[in-house]
């Protein structure tokens, strides 16, 4: 968890520079265009790059972690079905010696008989709710770790894709320019040509 926080925190810092970068940037007169320096965009990047697979660790670190305790459920679980088969038959094994010691007593073997098959249906009723138990949580954990997942890859994907179509429009505004000057001064060589004839 520790990990995961501290990787949202370099994540919101890595767009956090981004933005500010193009706040600081120098306008371009008469256009809603910005001229960034590519060196500091190609930084940024780079820090991007490096703290998106360090999320996807996280990602992938919380769901071993929900299946670690999905299995811890399930042993539990086989433990105590385990453990109360085995006070089942030890219930069945000493009514069976009760009633070989007293064999007209036929009543009490059926009692003991009774009760252990009534231990037995308990045990069986608790093992199938403990094991739907874990397999509700299992599948819980599954989907909030995969929302989770998700709605980070949604996260970075909107950011990186406004951070790239600020980059797009930034290069088209530069070309732009430049055919504007381009035109500017064959219009200015066209005009000093005319003025000499």
């Amino acid at each position: 968890m520790i990990e995961r926080n501290n990787t949202n925190v370099a994540l919101d810092r890595i767009f956090e520079e981004a933005y500010e970068m193009l706040a600081s940037a120098r306008r371009l007169p008469l256009v809603d265009k910005v001229i960034i320096e590519e060196n500091d965009f190609i930084s940024i990047l780079d820090d991007l790059k490096e703290a998106i697979p360090k999320e996807v660790r996280s990602a992938s670190q919380v769901l071993e972690e929900q299946k670690s305790i999905v299995n811890k459920a399930y042993e539990e679980a086989d433990r105590i079905v385990q453990q109360a088969k085995s006070e089942a038959e030890r219930i069945v094994g000493a009514a069976s010696a009760e009633a070989d010691r007293k064999v007209q007593q036929e009543e009490i073997v059926k009692q003991a008989n009774a009760v252990a098959e009534d231990i037995k249906a308990n045990a069986l009723r608790y093992q199938e709710e403990i094991k739907q138990e874990a397999d509700e949580y299992a599948e819980r954990v599954k989907q909030e770790s995969l929302q989770y997942a998700d709605d980070m890859l949604a996260y970075l994907g909107s950011n990186l894709q406004s951070a790239l179509q600020g980059l797009a429009d930034n290069r088209s505004s530069i070309i732009e320019e430049r055919k504007n000057l381009d035109s500017r001064k064959h219009n200015l060589l066209e005009g000093g040509l005319d003025e000499e004839e």
